[in-house]
Formats: structure tokens, C-alpha cells, sequence
């Protein structure tokens, strides 16, 4: 039984039925859905995906929309492919062109001027190095480094120069507003900087009735992490975003940021998620990398709710065999690995009083599941932050709470009826949990719920059942 989460980026390779449900049979927990790529036909196309597997299939896949965010991006190449050639030389250009092999030109107006000779430009996750050699206003003209066939609308990353342009484009408003009236459970920004990065988007997804929108903040360059305390303030989820953060910061900070992020995250009790060149071998190969494999089991051990995967699935020839070694992966970590709450977590109130009374309860009594009645999901996010030995089975009243669990680690959902007393909390929560797993005689669960179920609903009571 797989604790973590999997988020599973869909594209051309997995917008067919048969791949798409193989993928939930695989373990993918949410859908995302990027801006920066997706038409608008593909946007349909992948949430009728989502709604028909949650309808077929009893499950409760979420939908992320990703953002574009400040980026800097290539243009649309000639044919949606170009060679580089190593030792060639190849322009930038200021206005709008189809790329070619001799130019090329960026998203961004403007850029041009900060650059000058020697400076480096990465391209497509630092896979591709160009070194600027002349440079005026209107053209740069760049040596490749190393070459290679590169896709239209790859990112760009300029180390040590910002953008200077609004964090929320025309385009990125135009997004989130889709988000919010396309039932997107997850809102992921790009490039946010600091905190009024996220307070300006949760202005706007109030504007356009969705204040419940949950935020996933990506930290991908020295901005973000030198006001790193003040965005997981402030967001909802944290997603290390390690493309960009390595070229922006330099590959070897990633461990140690890639860390400090975990450590900070559990501390303040959001949920944190790896991204970037998971299994990326697994783009053109049936199996993983060691390397890839040991990746994937240290984001697990280091404190990660979910993990991500972004070509692997959107363009790979392998994307279902990805989930499924993936998914094989945390469950052989996870049923060795005993976490020790080692993070500096200081519960601020009643239910995070409780959640940690719970996770000491079931893991002394060595429950088999610990049962969660909660209205909102907070109770359950706060027991799963704790890490438990058991898997938390959380009875909800909606779909729409169930998803915003989707990335929480060891929480499974399921929808039930508001309860109107504490023995239905308790019977329904026994009742729930022998369909979940196997109890047997003398076994021993951990209930959380709250009551009376008016006004502000809070976790007051834990009770310890014996079967």
C-alpha cells in the first residue's frame, strides 16, 4: 500500500484512455496539467480524462494546473524540433521568429540588453549551454557548446540576471482564472519569489470564487530560497523545483536546499514535494537508472509527501512502466523505513494537539490504520505530517475534500455522511476501517473526529477501539 503521493505530468504520451488509466492503476494520485504546453483542446482533453477515471473507476484523482510563471522560454521551432551543433555559432534575436537553426528568439522582449560577451544562456534544464560572444540590442550571436536536437519552448535560464516584469502576466491571469472555473484542486506557481508572489494569485483566485484554491509554491531560484521562511509561511505546499534551482544556484546546493526545504516544511507542518529528472531515463528505457531509483527512495526518506514526474509521462515511451516502478519503489521503502519526527514541529492548536496524541497512540498500540473524521482534511494533514507507522483512513464529506488530500502522504480518503453524533463517528470509523484492511480479534485502532458537527468544526475527541 503505497503512502506516497504521485503526481504524473500528462501530454501526448498519456492522453489516450488505456494509457491514462494505466497510470491510475499504477498509483498517480493527481494530474498535472501545465500551462506552459497545454493547448487549449488538450486542456479538455485531460480533464475529461480526470472525470472519467474518478466516475469509472471509484477513485479521486486531482487536478493541478501549473502556471508559466515569469519564465523565460524559446520560441516555436520550425518543424517543433532544431539541431544544435556544437562549435556553430547561432543569433538571438529581439523580434518574433519561427526558430531556425541560425536564430532563434525568447518569450521575453527586452532580455537582450542585460546580456553581454561570456555570459552563459542554459537551455532545457542546462542540458544545452550557449556562450554569448557579440551582443547589441536588437541580436546576440552565441556559441553552442554542446549540441544536440532541442524541442520548441524549452526554458531558459540567464544565471544571476531576474526578469524584470510582473510576477502575474496577462497570460498567467487569463490561467488561473481557467483554474478556477475548470475545478482545478491545486494551483502550481512558477518562479515565485516571495511572499506577495502567493498573496497576489490568492487575491486573485478570490476574485473568481475560488478562495479554497490550494497553492503549490515552486522554488526554483536564489530568490525564492533567500526568502525561502516567508513562502512556506505563506503557501499551502511547497514543490522543489530542482531544474531551474540547480542551473539558477549551482547543482551541487541542490542536496543541501533540497533538505533545508523538507526540514522547514515538516517543521511548519506543508506538504512538500520533489520534482525534476526523477526517472528521466525512463523518457526512451523500460527500467530506471540506479541513480534514478536512489532518488526516488531518498525523496521518501528525507520527508517527501509527493513526487513528480514531467517528461516521464507527457512525452516518454514508457510512461505507465515509470508509475509502476515508482510505485514499487515507495512501498519497498516505505515498509522498512520508521520515521522519528525528528523536524522541529510545534503543534500551534487543539487539532494539532490531538493529531500528535493519535500518531503516539497507534504507533505504542501498533495499530494497523488510524481512522480521521474530518470535515476539511485538516485533521488528516496534520497526523500525516507526524508521519504514523499506519496509514490514515480519512472519512470526508465531499469528493472535492478527498482531493485535497491527494497529496497527503499515507492518507486515503473515503466519502461517507456527516455524522449526527460521536457514536456514528466511532461505528462508521470501525466500519470503514475492517473495508480498508484485514482487523482480526484484539486489534486495536486510533479514531479522531469532532463534535457537535456545527459551527466552526474542530477535532476534540480521540478514542482508542479494540476490535
Amino acid at each position: 500500500m503505497k503512502k506516497t503521493k504521485i503526481i504524473c505530468s500528462i501530454g501526448p504520451s498519456t492522453q489516450k484512455w488505456e494509457n491514462f488509466k494505466g497510470l491510475v492503476d499504477a498509483g498517480m494520485n493527481v494530474a498535472r496539467i501545465n500551462f506552459s504546453h497545454a493547448t487549449m483542446e488538450e486542456r479538455k482533453i485531460d480533464e475529461e480524462l480526470v472525470e472519467r477515471a474518478n466516475k469509472e473507476l471509484g477513485t479521486n484523482i486531482a487536478i493541478l494546473f501549473d502556471t508559466k510563471g515569469p519564465d523565460l522560454r524559446t520560441c516555436t521551432f520550425d518543424g517543433d524540433y532544431i539541431d544544435l551543433v556544437e562549435g556553430e555559432t547561432i543569433d538571438i534575436v529581439e523580434e518574433d521568429v519561427l526558430g531556425t537553426q541560425e536564430r532563434i528568439s525568447f518569450n521575453y522582449k527586452g532580455i537582450l540588453k542585460d546580456l553581454k560577451p561570456g555570459m552563459s544562456i542554459l537551455v532545457d534544464d542546462g542540458f544545452y549551454k550557449l556562450v554569448v560572444e557579440e551582443a547589441s540590442k536588437d541580436k546576440v550571436t552565441c556559441r553552442i557548446m554542446n549540441g544536440g536536437k532541442i524541442k520548441s519552448r524549452r526554458g531558459v535560464c540567464i544565471p544571476g540576471i531576474k526578469l524584470d516584469v510582473p510576477f502575474v502576466s496577462d497570460v498567467d491571469r487569463e490561467d488561473i482564472k481557467y483554474a478556477c472555473e475548470h475545478n482545478g484542486d491545486y494551483l502550481a506557481l512558477s518562479f515565485v519569489n516571495c511572499a506577495k508572489d502567493i498573496e497576489d494569485v490568492r487575491a486573485l483566485c478570490k476574485e473568481y470564487g475560488r478562495e479554497d484554491m490550494l497553492i503549490i509554491s515552486k522554488v526554483e531560484t536564489q530568490y525564492a530560497m533567500d526568502n525561502l521562511d516567508e513562502i512556506i509561511d505563506a503557501t499551502d505546499l511547497v514543490m522543489i523545483a530542482r531544474g531551474d534551482l540547480g542551473i539558477e544556484t549551482g547543482v551541487e546546493n541542490l542536496p543541501l536546499y533540497q533538505q533545508m526545504m523538507i526540514s522547514k516544511c515538516r517543521a511548519k507542518g506543508k506538504r512538500v514535494i520533489m520534482a525534476t529528472q526523477m526517472m528521466s531515463s525512463m523518457k526512451h528505457s523500460i527500467r530506471p537508472t540506479n541513480a534514478e531509483v536512489t532518488d526516488v527512495a531518498n525523496a521518501i526518506l528525507s520527508g517527501c509527501d509527493a513526487i513528480m514526474t514531467s517528461d516521464e509521462t507527457t512525452m516518454g515511451e514508457y510512461p505507465v512502466e515509470t508509475i509502476q516502478n515508482m510505485k514499487r519503489i515507495c512501498e519497498n521503502v516505505e515498509s522498512y523505513y520508521r520515521y522519528d519526527n525528528k523536524y522541529a514541529y510545534v503543534a500551534e492548536n487543539k487539532t494539532e494537539i490531538i493529531a500528535s496524541s493519535v500518531v503516539n497512540a497507534a504507533n505504542e498500540l501498533g495499530s494497523k490504520v488510524i481512522v480521521a473524521a474530518t470535515m476539511s482534511g485538516h485533521s488528516a494533514r496534520a497526523i500525516s505530517n507526524l508521519r504514523p507507522n499506519a496509514p490514515i483512513l480519512a472519512t470526508v464529506p465531499t469528493r472535492k475534500v478527498a482531493r485535497t488530500l491527494a497529496l497527503s502522504y499515507g492518507v486515503y480518503p473515503v466519502v461517507v455522511n456527516e455524522y449526527d453524533s460521536t457514536d456514528e463517528v466511532i461505528n462508521d470509523g470501525v466500519a470503514q476501517a475492517k473495508k480498508f484492511v484485514e482487523l482480526n480479534s484484539g486489534d486495536k485502532i486510533v479514531i479522531a473526529g469532532g463534535f457537535p458537527n456545527t459551527g466552526k468544526k474542530t477535532t476534540n475527541f480521540m478514542k482508542i477501539e479494540e476490535i
